[in-house]
């Protein structure tokens, strides 16, 4: 039998069920009084304080320091000789006969201040659990407390100019680009993760930093990335069917930000692979760190299947060195098994070095390279350098990037300003310019201002 049945002389005592009882004196005691009218069984009698020299006013303070009931402002006004009102006086013995007092040490005190004010506990009571019903039906339907969402929005808008291209260019133009990250967790060290996007711009499409030479389709909002991961010891697993290459890469080859144009390791961090994929990443507290995943680009599809000869498979293994003095290096390899005679295997490498002296600007340098594994196409490498420095309010960003495709070289570059308007807009203003290399037509150059809005 709980407490307040050995309580109870009118059924009005059943405020001591009251889940918020030990937290009572938190209720808006003024508020819930002003709600008690007579033709709700409180008498006008039922108004008047408890003041020092009353019985129940002794009584409260023996309960109180008998007990040791919640330190609150109730009790605080009992030590200084303060009058309480009946309400106060009900949350009160609430508090203190569900936080501290067993069954077996119920005295007449106990007894006769629940039975003199039940009728205010009853009224709390309800007005309490009128509260809970109200604040279950606004948390219907909402994310789970251990559901992060964040995104953002990217609005560019600037010129691109094509240099010896035969349709007109050098035209305003505006593209977008809106992205939603979802984070749930069930243990607290796990993760699931979806990533919707959606927009014109391609950024979205291809994912290899803004331009205006080319667009994607206004495409509906879609689920780009899903995947689960948990720790296993010293390790982090990871597992999905949709996981992109260079979602687990523990290695850091640059700290070049590469959200303008250009970015490192266009191959070895190569976010346009994606399908089934597996993972494992580890580290330790001495900067060392390593990973390997391994992605199925068909294994959606039943005829081409997961790790099948017919269908294509990505490899990447990372490992790096991040030190506590500023500085750390990164090493990437991936293989690219296209089960095809025709194409071969490709295969890469990358390395990348950053350093970040104090009162200097962060240094990055970066090193990619790609070997298609056939006899028609050649290899290709890539070298770049970035440079970003805070001046003033924002970020200055500088990168000069080396292309060779084995039978054309070209240099790319780019400055770019960034402004952080406040904690969630920023302002990204500058140009980029890339030389004609490969399969890209025509030498792009493009002044760009891009808004992020971050959420």
């Amino acid at each position: 039998m709980k407490l307040f049945q050995k309580l109870l002389v009118a059924p009005a005592a059943l405020g001591l069920l009251a889940p918020l009882a030990a937290n009572a004196a938190e209720v808006n005691i003024n508020d819930v009084a002003g709600y008690a009218t007579p033709t709700a069984g409180v008498t006008t009698a039922q108004f008047s304080d408890v003041v020092p020299g009353d019985w129940a006013y002794t009584a409260l303070q023996n309960l109180s320091e008998s007990y040791g009931c919640v330190d609150n402002a109730y009790t605080q006004n009992l030590k200084s000789g303060q009058a309480l009102t009946r309400y106060e006086a009900a949350a009160l013995v609430n508090a203190c006969l569900e936080g501290g007092i067993a069954s077996a040490d119920v005295n007449g005190d106990a007894t006769r201040l629940s039975n003199e004010f039940g009728t205010e506990m009853a009224i709390l009571k309800g007005r309490v659990d009128g509260l809970e019903y109200k604040v279950q039906e606004l948390s219907a339907g909402q994310f789970s407390s251990s559901t992060k969402m964040s995104g953002g929005a990217v609005f560019t808008t600037g010129f691109a100019d094509l240099d010896g291209a035969t349709v007109d260019d050098n035209k305003l133009t505006s593209q977008y680009a809106f992205t939603l990250d979802l984070n749930t967790s069930f243990t607290g060290s796990d993760n699931l993760y979806a990533g919707l996007e959606q927009g014109n711009s391609a950024t979205v499409a291809n994912d290899d930093g803004l331009r205006l030479d080319s667009a994607s389709d206004n495409a509906n909002l879609s689920v780009t990335s899903l995947f689960y991961s948990w720790p296993v010891g010293d390790f982090q697993l990871t597992a999905g069917p949709l996981v992109d290459a260079d979602d687990v890469i523990s290695a850091t080859t640059s700290l070049y930000s590469g959200s303008f144009r250009l970015a490192a390791m266009p191959w070895g961090v190569d976010g346009d692979v994606t399908g089934v994929g597996a993972a494992g990443s580890w580290a330790n507290d001495n900067g060392f760190n390593a990973s390997f995943a391994t992605i199925s680009e068909e294994g959606n599809d039943s005829a081409q299947g997961i790790y099948t000869a017919e269908g294509s498979d990505h490899y990447v293994a990372s490992l790096g060195y991040d030190s506590d003095d500023n500085w750390g290096i990164g090493l990437i390899y991936t293989n690219d098994d296209n089960e095809s005679a025709a194409t071969g295997s490709d295969t890469s490498f990358g390395a990348g070095v950053y350093y970040t002296p104090d009162g200097f600007p962060t240094i990055s340098v970066a090193y990619d390279s790609i070997d298609y594994g056939d006899s028609t196409n050649d290899s290709e490498n890539n070298w770049l350098v970035g440079l970003d420095h805070e001046w003033g309010p924002g970020t200055a960003s500088l990168a000069i990037q080396r292309t060779d495709d084995g039978a054309t070289k070209g240099t790319n570059y780019e400055v770019y300003y960034d402004y952080p308007v406040n904690d969630g807009v920023s302002v990204k203003a500058g140009f980029y310019s890339e030389s004609a290399v490969g399969t890209q037509a025509e030498d792009t150059n493009a002044y760009i201002v891009e808004t992020t809005f971050s959420f």
